[in-house]
């Protein structure tokens, strides 16, 4: 027995006390077991639905990595569907915000994204985008909690003329959405295009307001030797559809939207997908951080081709390393970590916009197989 302030102890009672007080301090260093949430602003409906299952699987990759390898804390994913629509996606943000996340990961649409900031910048959650490319989404106002990994349609403009012009058409159509991906991105490849267009047409995407005949018919009325379509999947097949079957043998372009192997799925005729080109912002050069991402994507059942998802797993790392610094402005904590952070799809660095300058664009075929066998960059222009 021991004496202790006046209380008898048996030394069984001291050991547990020493041992629990220990526990005490172990688990203060690690911080206590804290728990982030995380909101993933998911496409789950609307034109790119088929793609929402990618960016998920490639959301959940770099949450159970963050849970393996970050001692003491949990990490959990909160999903809303965007519906690839601003009204949709700012009430998704306010459920999101309602649920206490730290950070917003998303959107995929550069209109849902635009829709959502404004929910977002207003309750001083950041977001970090993983496929809005909108030359809108950097002048955005946002009070600078908004940031993307993928770079602006202004640059992916240019490596799309680039890609038309190589293959020797001087006399495309232009059929673009009427949206802020759609508008922006046509807009710049006008302006980079040193001719004129053949013809332009501007849809609406929304099912059920745009009749893919009748832009069909007004590329082929017009003589057009090729088109290039900015669309979203769902609205580019019934276009790209309606114009084989009346007879439309030019090449048709496209660019990110429908530049992911899932893209065949928005077909009803399958068959009609052989001969798009299509470019998408190029992958980093290989390292190991996009190595240890392919792998446990592979492991979990991710299609390889898929689009944005190696940008959709560094947007939540990124969002997870600036709620882990702790700090009471996670926005500045977002700009430090994403200085040179090297991730799956490449070494980013956030400017005083938020955007990053990537690393040029992929330029993929679907022969009916997606497969991408040239790069363009702003240094070297297109190669092998």
């Amino acid at each position: 027995l021991f004496i202790l302030g006046g209380i008898r102890m048996n030394y069984k009672k001291i050991f547990l006390l020493i041992s629990l007080s220990a526990l005490a301090l172990a688990l203060t260093a690690c911080g206590g077991g804290e728990t982030y949430k995380i909101g993933l602003l998911s496409p789950q409906t609307g034109p790119i639905a088929v793609y929402a299952p990618g960016f998920q699987d490639a959301a959940n990759v770099a949450i159970a990595e963050l849970n393996d390898n970050e001692d003491g804390n949990v990490f959990e994913l909160v999903i809303q569907d965007s519906g690839c629509d601003g009204t949709q996606a700012a009430t998704a943000t306010q459920t999101l915000v309602d649920s206490g996340v730290v950070g917003i990961v998303g959107a995929a649409c550069s209109g849902a994204t635009l829709g959502a900031i404004a929910v977002a910048s207003e309750a001083g959650i950041p977001m970090v985008s993983y496929a809005s490319t909108s030359p809108a989404v950097t002048t955005a106002s946002d009070n600078g909690y908004l940031f993307r990994v993928v770079p602006s349609d202004a640059q992916q403009a240019i490596a799309l003329t680039a890609v038309v012009s190589d293959a020797g058409d001087s006399n495309p159509a232009i059929l673009y959405m009427t949206n802020d991906y759609g508008s922006g991105l046509a807009d710049n490849f006008q302006a980079n295009w040193s001719g004129s267009a053949c013809t332009t047409n501007a849809y609406d995407p929304t099912e059920g307001s745009y009749d893919a005949s009748t832009i069909a018919q007004s590329v082929i009325d017009a003589g057009c030797d090729s088109a290039v379509l900015v669309s979203y999947a769902t609205d580019g097949a019934s276009i790209i559809e309606a114009l084989k079957s009346q007879g439309f043998e030019g090449t048709i372009y496209g660019a990110d939207g429908i530049a992911d192997a899932a893209f065949v799925e928005a077909f009803t005729d399958a068959s009609a997908v052989t001969g798009i080109v299509a470019t998408k912002p190029r992958p980093g050069k290989d390292s190991t951080a996009k190595s240890t991402f392919d792998s446990a994507y592979k492991d979990a059942g991710g299609n390889a081709e898929g689009i944005y998802t190696g940008e959709t797993y560094d947007a939540v790392k990124i969002v997870a390393h600036a709620a882990l610094e702790g700090g009471d402005n996670i926005r500045a904590d977002i700009k430090t970590i994403g200085t040179g952070y090297d991730g799956a799809s490449g070494v980013h660095t956030f400017d005083s916009n938020g955007d990053v300058s990537g690393t040029g664009y992929e330029v993929c075929d679907f022969n009916p197989e997606f497969s991408c066998s040239r790069v363009w960059t702003a240094e070297s222009g297109l190669s092998n």
